[in-house]
């Protein structure tokens, strides 16, 4: 099954993805009735509210670079798309994560600074492949070797600050993230 013939699934069966994100919004509203106020960092509320965020990210993201390949590289109109596959994803994920915020801190969250990583490294490639798609970068750089130089520090730079919590060993402590310049 590829990526197309799950669109044109949730094409065909709109029921089933408008269920999922109308069920995660309804438990992000109901689970903090089940514990007291400040205590959503505590366990077992804090792997509730992990598993929550990843349940609502992954989806989220997904339409958020299906929404940008479809605007940047293929062109195509908005108004065609499904809004169940490129909008409620995200829509819901934005929701449902100021909402949770407003219960735990997400530092509290187990696994959600490799689900920020993540964030970072798939919008920084995703910035990468726009840039290499929209600017002439062959064997000619049109800029001066500064500019280049700039570029590719800068590309490394962002690399390096998400894959820093993304791959972090599962028994490590958490660490800060590392500074641009470190």
């Amino acid at each position: 099954m590829t990526l197309r013939d799950l669109i044109k699934l949730a094409d065909q069966h709109p029921e089933w993805p408008a269920l999922f994100f109308g069920l995660m919004m309804l438990l992000t509203v109901v689970l903090p009735l089940f514990h007291k106020k400040g205590q959503g960092a505590l366990a077992p509320w804090k792997y509730f509210y992990s598993t929550l965020t990843y349940l609502v990210c992954i989806p989220g993201m997904m339409a958020g670079v299906l929404v940008g390949y479809a605007l940047f590289f293929t062109r195509e109109n908005l108004l065609d798309a499904n809004i169940l596959v490129t909008g409620m994803p995200l829509f819901t994920m934005f929701v449902c994560l100021v909402l949770i915020g407003k219960q735990v801190s997400f530092q509290d969250l187990p696994g959600f600074d490799r689900l920020s990583g993540l964030m970072i490294l798939i919008g920084g490639a995703f910035a990468i492949a726009l840039l290499i798609s929209k600017l002439f970068v062959g064997i000619f750089f049109g800029g001066s070797i500064v500019q280049l130089l700039a570029i590719g520090t800068a590309v490394f730079l962002l690399l390096k600050w998400a894959t820093h919590t993304l791959f972090r060993g599962r028994g490590q402590a958490r660490r800060p993230r590392p500074s641009l310049f470190s």
